[in-house]
Order: structure tokens, then sequence, then C-alpha cells
């Protein structure tokens, strides 16, 4: 599910993870996970100062000057049906919209980190589907049971669960718009990375694009460290213009992936780009702009 057009003018790219929850809900018939359909104009757009872009040939995409907050505007439900769209897996909790995140957990970890219940979801949203359909825990999910995450705020995260002949099935879903960010920690705060890491692994742009899946373990604390202190401090960047750029397109040797295990068993998923110094986390249409030692001493890490 997060094999998707992360915008309609980029190439789709799978995501292994996500097909891999999908293969599941179909093989056991008991989750649909469809789409929400929405306009490109109804698709959050987040605010930015446009600035002159260089002329020269594959000139890496860059952010405007200073720090200006990037606002992300709540997902709008659709008010007529059959309207043409992203997909993307929801549920609604509250009024808001959550959606498939960057952050995995296995089914061991599900178990341990599931909180209070919140309710079962319903299914029947799909691309037909208008604003009166989006009631509360409406989803794209099928019918599962709706917990919170232990350690996590509700407003952030919540988990789908459901266990069946022995085996649970799980997955985390954020809510990440309707939301203003001043710096990378407004979000990437939210994941409890700073105290909590215990291994971090990296992925090429090449081994990830053909599903090859080869994880190399990173060394070195320190530089680690001193990365996620300046993602915490990065400068926010709308996604919207570094799509127009084609920042999806650099490929091989511009784009790493980052696995951060966390104390809780949690494993969040951070994409890389070296041209700008860029990292994105899951589906928010924000990027973060890092201070350039820190991020290449950690990009220089992972040069084989």
């Amino acid at each position: 599910m997060k094999g998707m057009k992360q915008n309609q003018s980029q190439t789709t790219r799978r995501n292994r993870w996500g097909m891999a929850g999908v293969s599941v809900a179909v093989m056991l018939g008991l989750a649909l996970v469809v789409s929400i359909m929405l306009n490109r104009e109804d698709v959050p757009v987040v605010t930015y100062t446009p600035q002159t872009q260089g002329t020269a040939e594959n000139t890496p995409p860059t952010a405007q000057a200073g720090h200006d907050p990037v606002t992300i505007p709540k997902i709008e439900l659709p008010g007529e049906s059959n309207v043409k769209a992203d997909m993307i897996g929801l549920v609604v909790y509250q009024g808001n919209i959550y959606t498939q995140t960057g952050t995995q957990i296995t089914p061991e970890i599900a178990k341990q980190l599931r909180g209070d219940k919140l309710g079962r979801s319903k299914s029947g949203i799909t691309e037909w589907s208008s604003s009166d359909d989006y009631t509360e825990l409406a989803s794209t999910i099928g019918e599962m049971d709706i917990f919170t995450v232990k350690g996590y705020d509700v407003d952030f995260r919540i988990m789908s669960y459901m266990e069946h002949d022995g085996e649970v099935y799980a997955e985390l879903y954020e809510h990440l718009n309707g939301i203003t960010v001043a710096k990378g920690e407004d979000i990437i705060g939210k994941l409890n990375l700073m105290g909590n890491m215990t291994s971090v692994k990296w992925q090429d742009f090449d081994s990830w694009n053909m599903g090859e899946n080869k994880l190399h373990e990173l060394s070195g604390d320190a530089a680690v460290q001193a990365f996620v202190e300046a993602l915490y401090e990065a400068k926010p960047v709308a996604a919207e213009p570094l799509f127009e750029q084609g920042i999806y397109e650099t490929g091989s040797g511009e784009q790493k992936f980052l696995y951060i295990q966390l104390q809780d068993g949690t494993e969040v998923q951070l994409r890389l780009f070296k041209g700008g110094q860029y990292v994105r986390y899951a589906n928010a249409p924000v990027f973060f702009q890092l201070e350039a030692e820190a991020f290449t001493t950690l990009w220089e890490l992972m040069e084989e």
C-alpha cells in the first residue's frame, strides 16, 4: 500500500512491506485494502515560498532559505464519489484520517505494544465513497480491532490488530496531516528515536528497488547520534517543488534507506537523498534538510 505514486507526476515505487501486507489481506480474505480517491487539488498541499532555481543540468533540488514552517493541511474528505486518487490505506478516528506509515512492527511486538481498544474498524471506503461514508472508524482495511499504541500519543499513532488461527496481523497508522512543521522534531520526535535506538541498518537504492533486501549493519554510534540530533533540528521543506524537480528520479548512488530499530521493537524507515541532504519519513508531504556535516558523515559510512 505504500508502493503508490508519491505524486501523480512521479514514477510508481513499490514498497515491499506494503505489498506483503496486501498479500496477507488477500490470502486471508479478511481485509479489503482499497483506495481513497482524491483529486490532485485535494491532496494535502504544503505551503512554501518559491525560489529561483539554477539552470545547470543535473542540479540537485534545493530548499528555500530560512526556517519557515511547513503547513500540512488536514486531509479533506471528498464531497462527491468516483473522483480520481492516489491509493492509500487509512482509518478514520475522531474525525482525523490516519494513514499507513514508515514504521514497522513484528507480530510479537504488536502484541506487546497493543494498548486500549478504541473500537472496530468498518469496511466500505472505496474509490466511490463520498464524505457521508467517512464515519467514525470507517476504513479501507476491512473489519479489524483498533488500539492505542503503548508509549505513543493516540493523536499521532494507532494500531490495527487481528488474530487468526493463532497468528497476529497488525499495522501502524499515523496522523500526519492538519499539522504545522517548524523543524524535524515536530514529526521525527513523535517516533521516540532519541535515546531509544538499539541498532541501525542501511540499504542502497538498487537493493531496495529490486526487492533484494540487502541490509548492512551501520557502525559509528557517534555519527548516528549526530545524525538524529541534526534530524530533530532539520529544516522542513515542502515536498511538491522537490517532486517537480525530480528528486525521486535521482536513483542509484543518490538515495539510501535507513532502518532504525528502537528499544520497544518498532523499526523506523527513513529515505535519504544525497543531493541537498534531505530525509523523508513516511508519506507526509515534507522533506527535512539536514546540516551538511552530520548528513555527509553518516552517508560516507554507508559507502561500500
